[in-house]
C-alpha cells in the first residue's frame, strides 16, 4: 500500500472520520453549554457582550481539545465503524467527565460561592477560576487517558478509576489553595470573597496553579507502571506517583517564586493590591514548573 510520511490510504480516510467527528463534538459543546447555563450562548457572547461567559465557553473548547489529543493518541481502530465509535464514545465520555469534574471543584473547593451565577453576571475572576477548574481536569483527563495503555472500550473502567483519583488530588490542591489565601489575607476575607469582590489578579494566580498542577500530575503517567494484569497495583502505583508529584510541584513553586519575586510581600500584592502583573507572573511561573515536570517526567 502507499505510503507518504507514513501515512496509508487507511489512515488518512481514518484521520478523516476522526475529524468530522472532533467537527461535531466541538459544535454539540456550543449546546451543551448553553442548555447547562439555561442561556443561548450566542446571546451571551455577542448581544450582551459578556467576555466572562465567552471565557467560560473558550475553557470548554480548549478543554475539549485537550482532552481528544488523549483520545487520539492510541493506533486506529481495525474498521471505520469501530473508529468513529471509539472516538464518539470516548469524546462524549470524555465532556461528561470535563462537567462532573468541574462541578465538584466548583461545589466541594469553592462550596460557598456560585460561579455560574456570578458569571452570568460578567464577574471576570469566576470565569478565570472556572477556567482553571475546566482546563486542570481536563488535563487530569488526558493523563489517564494517556497512561491507560489497553486499547478500545476494555481501558475504559481503568480511565475512570484513574481520573477520579486525579480529581481526588485536584480537589486537595484547591482546598491548599483556598486554606493558603485565608493564612497569608490580612484582611481575613476567604477566597470565596475575592471571587465575589471580582478580584482579577486572585483569579488568574489561582486558575495558574490549578493548571501549573494539573500539568506536574503529567508526571504520574511516566513514573506509575501501568501493568494490565495487576491493576490493583497499577492504581496504587498511579495514586502515588501523583501525590508525589503534586507534592514536587508546591515545593518548587514556592523556591521558584522566592527566587524570582525575592523582597516582594506576594500575597499582599495579589490579595489587597491586585496587582495583575504579579499574578500573571505566579501563573506563568506554576505553567513553567507544570509543563516542564510533564515533559521530563511524564509518557
Amino acid at each position: 500500500m502507499y505510503q507518504f510520511n507514513g501515512l496509508t490510504a487507511w489512515s488518512i480516510q481514518a484521520l478523516t472520520l476522526d475529524f468530522i467527528i472532533i467537527i461535531g463534538l466541538f459544535v454539540s459543546l456550543k449546546f451543551i453549554k448553553g442548555w447547562v447555563s439555561n442561556l443561548h450562548a450566542n446571546d451571551e457572547i455577542t448581544e450582551k457582550d459578556n467576555f466572562a461567559f465567552g471565557l467560560s465557553f473558550a475553557a470548554g473548547l480548549a478543554g475539549l481539545a485537550i482532552v481528544i489529543t488523549g483520545i487520539s493518541s492510541g493506533a486506529f481502530a481495525d474498521s471505520f465503524l469501530q473508529e468513529a465509535t471509539q472516538m464518539l464514545g470516548y469524546g462524549l465520555i470524555g465532556i461528561l467527565l470535563i462537567k462532573l469534574g468541574h462541578f465538584f471543584q466548583d461545589k466541594v473547593a469553592l462550596k460557598k460561592v456560585s460561579l455560574h451565577d456570578e458569571i452570568i453576571k460578567g464577574n471576570i475572576t469566576a470565569a478565570l477560576v472556572d477556567f482553571g477548574h475546566v482546563i486542570s481536569v481536563a488535563i487530569v483527563i488526558r493523563s489517564a487517558l494517556i497512561w491507560v495503555l489497553t486499547e478500545g472500550w476494555h481501558g475504559l473502567p481503568i480511565v475512570i478509576a484513574a481520573f477520579i483519583i486525579g480529581n481526588i488530588c485536584m480537589l486537595l490542591i484547591s482546598q491548599y489553595r483556598v486554606q493558603l489565601y485565608k493564612r497569608t489575607n490580612r484582611n481575613g476575607d476567604c477566597l470565596q470573597q475575592a471571587i465575589l469582590d471580582n478580584n482579577i489578579a486572585v483569579g488568574i494566580r489561582y486558575a495558574g496553579f490549578l493548571i501549573g498542577s494539573a500539568l506536574a500530575l503529567t508526571a504520574a503517567t511516566g513514573i506509575a507502571p501501568y501493568m494490565a494484569d495487576n491493576i490493583n497495583a497499577s492504581l496504587i502505583y498511579w495514586t502515588v506517583s501523583a501525590l508525589g508529584s503534586l507534592i514536587a510541584f508546591i515545593i518548587l513553586h514556592l523556591v521558584m517564586i522566592k527566587i524570582i519575586l525575592a523582597g516582594k510581600d506576594i500575597s499582599d500584592e495579589v490579595n489587597r493590591q491586585k496587582n495583575i502583573g504579579v499574578a500573571t507572573i505566579s501563573a506563568a511561573i506554576s505553567f513553567a514548573i507544570g509543563i516542564t515536570m510533564a515533559t521530563l517526567l511524564g509518557a
